[in-house]
């Protein structure tokens, strides 16, 4: 299944990102730079960390497993994001910037006090830690059924690469390395899709659209349109709000200036659009070309879940599946890395600093960042291991519903609360409250058949109808009590002490401030250029993989994933080393 060449690439990948880690190391002076890059990053390395942050190994596990089983019906789920983009883009990116601070929770103090900031703290880090190993348990099942070991085994092999790149480089290595698999995700992804058309039992894009099951077309037979329509609708609602939150926004606070910004949501736009479209291919060509599934991969419990691995075996030339299982641990790692990033950010810049040791000088307090990314870590492993261990039901649907109903209610009152003021301090945390009693009484007592009644809701319910409609009547109903309770706080605004108006009108005195322009804002062409030559190193490897015995077919392909990378990094090297010469 694996061969020496694709032990070699990962090999080099560990090597690669620990070397990143090491390297950026230097770069983190204090804890600007080590939560935030110091706030000087220019557009396109923000923006490539954003979309990257966006998905994980779940894409390739947890989405692909759907996508076998009902074609592109997953579309639904990718498309609801693009409206929250142009909410983005409109609205928010520039506000979130405007914030001016290191980590999104002191925004939250200086929003709603410290008593939210403090609530805030100690309720989102177990949520961050526990997505975490959801997304850690994501990859480990690919990764399994690759090496063929247990799913326990692999996650703490992982668990362990992750901490250690995150804990020594912070957010230069993260964003550094988020730049460069960005590349190294698409480029193999796209090979994966176009081999996988070219296949003769396939026949191109018209052969799979004809040979496909029935059901991949036919969404009456997975669900009535009135589901899927009440489910893309939740989808979009929920992910505004989660996306438009204060909680969002750690890619935001890295930028440079209200334009770069804005520029950043280039490349989630762009790769919101077209990245989907690509990743759907193989496990559509593997509903096609195998339909037993656990025959090939007895030892996981959900094998539908290795349906782009399968197409992937299948199509790939010599060597390239190692550079696969780099990218998809590079989807999941840009992620898991973030996680720990904000982690310790919460707990270091939210608690530790304010509260435990107020006088603790920069020096010691990045030490202490580094010290609770290395524990956190060790916590997601543990959760990674419980979770594999407990679960009894797909990734896809695990991951939508808790992400309703534990993020939604975190999230209206930070998205509503950058835009409107009139709200009394304790209203962000009654509000979650609220809302995560809402989301419970929802999950175990509201059936669809409470509400037969409305006959295009009326029974019998197919298994598709039944997850349908949980997710629809969890955001519906928990935003809908969310919102109204935040609301009826206003009313109670007037009797806030001087103090906490005064921070509420400063801290919306900034959001209406533009920040420096970009001629203002001195740049770092040290860092930018290094992350050219990053590009250029693993580019240049890469392309060398042509020497490995293939036909002119997988050789080309080798030399497409390289050629991409190693162009993108020589021009990057050529365009700072112009801009550093220039005179002042």
């Amino acid at each position: 299944m694996i061969s020496f060449y694709d032990y070699l690439n990962i090999a080099f990948y560990v090597a690669f990102i620990v070397g990143v880690g090491i390297f950026y190391s230097r770069k983190s002076k204090n804890t600007s730079d080590y939560f935030r890059g110091g706030g000087v990053m220019p557009w396109w390395i923000t923006g490539a960390a954003a979309w990257m942050g966006s998905f994980s190994a779940w894409t390739f596990t947890g989405a692909a497993g759907k996508i076998y089983e009902t074609g592109p019906y997953v579309l639904c789920l990718y498309f609801a994001g693009f409206p929250t983009l142009l909410v983005l883009l409109a609205y928010t990116c520039y506000r979130f910037r405007r914030m001016r601070v290191v980590t999104p929770l002191e925004a939250v103090r200086l929003r709603f006090g410290p008593v939210s900031q403090q609530f805030y703290t100690w309720i989102r880090l177990p949520f961050l830690l526990f997505f975490g190993g959801v997304s850690l348990t994501s990859v480990s099942v690919f990764m399994a059924a690759v090496f063929g070991v247990d799913v326990t085994t692999m996650i703490i092999s992982l668990g362990l690469i992750v901490v250690i790149v995150s804990m020594l480089g912070g957010t230069f290595a993260v964003a550094a390395s988020d730049f460069v698999q960005m590349f190294l995700v698409v480029t193999v992804t796209v090979v994966t899709s176009v081999l996988a058309l070219r296949q003769p039992g396939v026949g191109g894009v018209s052969g799979l659209l004809d040979k496909v099951p029935t059901r991949h077309f036919n969404w009456g037979e997975i669900a009535r349109p009135e589901f899927i329509f009440l489910w893309f609708i939740a989808l979009t609602a929920n992910n505004i709000f989660a996306q438009n939150s204060m909680e969002n926004s750690a890619k935001y606070l890295m930028t440079r200036s209200d334009r770069h910004a804005r520029l950043m949501l280039i490349i989630p736009i762009v790769g919101t659009l077209l990245g989907p479209i690509i990743w759907i291919i193989p496990p559509m060509v593997s509903s096609v070309m195998h339909h037993d599934l656990g025959a090939m991969f007895p030892q996981l419990s959900y094998p539908h879940e290795a349906a782009f691995l399968a197409t992937a075996l299948d199509v790939l030339p010599n060597g390239m599946l190692g550079l696969l299982i780099c990218g998809i641990f590079a989807a999941t790692l840009t992620g898991m890395d973030a996680s720990l990033n904000q982690a310790a950010g919460i707990y270091v810049r939210n608690f530790y600093l304010p509260i435990v040791n107020p006088q603790c000088s920069e020096k010691k307090l990045l030490i202490t960042s580094k010290l609770c990314t290395a524990a956190f870590g060790a916590i997601i492993i543990t959760v990674a291991i419980i979770f594999s261990l407990n679960r009894t039901s797909g990734l896809f649907d695990v991951l939508n519903q808790l992400g309703v109903s534990l993020w939604l209610p975190l999230a209206v009152p930070l998205s509503i609360g950058l835009f409107f003021k009139r709200t009394p301090s304790w209203s962000t945390w009654t509000t979650v409250l609220i809302g995560l009693l809402t989301a419970f009484v929802v999950k175990f007592f509201v059936t669809p058949q409470m509400f037969a009644w409305i006959p295009s809701l009326a029974g019998p319910y197919m298994p598709e109808e039944k997850t349908t409609f949980t997710l629809f009547a969890t955001v519906a109903i928990v935003s809908s009590v969310c919102i109204g309770w935040f609301f009826f706080t206003s009313l109670f605004y007037e009797r806030s002490t001087p103090e906490y108006k005064a921070n509420v009108e400063e801290f919306f005195s900034n959001l209406r401030t533009p920040l420096l322009k970009d001629k203002d804002v001195k740049e770092n062409t040290t860092i930018e250029a290094s992350i050219g030559r990053l590009c250029v190193i693993y580019g240049a490897f890469v392309t060398l993989l042509v020497a490995i015995p293939n036909s002119l077919t997988g050789r080309l392909a080798f030399l497409f994933c390289g050629g991409v990378m190693l162009g993108t990094g020589l021009l990057l090297v050529w365009h700072y080393r112009t801009k550093a010469e220039k005179p002042a």
